[in-house]
């Protein structure tokens, strides 16, 4: 049975915006996280035979604010009870409902549902990165779309394509949790989804060309893939990119600029940006 540990971030006063806080524990591979406000703190879990660097953690915190980091170790069942109070269904854009397999979500004629376990995926709808991508995904014509999902967490973006009529999704994480949290969610919302284990581009590159990529992947690794980028896609191919702090965004938009991509629309939420581009 795996052991899990609890890394908990507590804070003098809450910050006006989580969302760098959430950010520095996806970066170091505790994507789902909880959130309390009376004390204010944030937790994430990670695998107890994956370990990650919790002095270089705690640093990057502190670039923040003065945080005060303990960890505690749990069961699997611990761990897996205790996060899912936090996933509540959630309605995402026009027409997409999230929700977790184990609750009714209440949807309405019209509803796109996406059923999740993410587990320790991140991916569950309740992130603004996530939502913004569910939202510039649903503005693209994806019947008989070929969509590369880079970074694909809980598999939900290439699944909503999928669920809108992409002929084929093929999804990537270089962590293999999320790879089978993907399949996994894939068969769950009874659609064929393509998953493996890699490191971006080069691992779906004989897959290419795309009429779209997905990226919800940090600032640094958009810049850094740019040109990765439009080579994958087709001519007049679409790049969605979130994971985007707003202080990174003009650099992002002149990688993907400097490698021939026009700005289609840009979405914003608290510091987070959200972003589609065409080749």
């Amino acid at each position: 049975m795996r052991t899990w540990i609890k890394v908990t971030a507590s804070l003098a006063e809450s910050p006006e915006d989580w969302g760098a806080w959430i950010d520095v524990f996806d970066q170091f591979g505790m994507a789902s996280t909880e959130q309390t406000d009376r004390p204010p703190s944030l937790s994430g879990y990670y695998a107890g035979d994956h370990p990650i660097d919790l002095r270089g953690f705690q640093l990057r915190l502190n670039h923040l604010a003065d945080a005060s980091v303990t960890t505690l170790e749990v069961a699997e069942e611990e761990w897996a009870e205790s996060w899912k109070q936090f996933f509540k269904p959630r309605r995402v854009g026009k027409h997409w409902m999230i929700k977790p397999s184990w609750e009714d979500c209440g949807a309405e004629p019209g509803d796109r549902v996406i059923e999740l376990d993410p587990g320790q995926a991140f991916g569950t709808g309740d992130h603004p990165t996530t939502r913004m991508c569910l939202e510039l995904l649903e503005r693209q014509d994806l019947q008989g779309a070929m969509v590369a999902d880079i970074g694909c967490g809980s598999g939900i973006l290439s699944i909503a394509a999928l669920l809108v009529g992409a002929a084929r999704a093929v999804a990537v994480d270089v962590d293999p949790i999320a790879v089978e949290a993907s399949i996994e969610n894939a068969a769950r919302n009874q659609v064929a989804l393509d998953a493996v284990v890699g490191d971006g581009f080069a691992a779906v590159s004989s897959k290419a060309p795309f009429d779209i990529v997905l990226a919800n992947i940090i600032s640094a690794t958009l810049i850094n893939v740019a040109h990765q980028a439009a080579t994958a896609l087709k001519p007049g191919g679409v790049w969605i990119v979130s994971g985007i702090i707003d202080e990174n965004w003009t650099d992002v938009q002149r990688a993907a600029q400097q490698v021939g991509f026009g700005l289609v629309e840009v979405l914003t939420e608290d510091r987070w940006v959200a972003a589609t581009f065409r080749r």
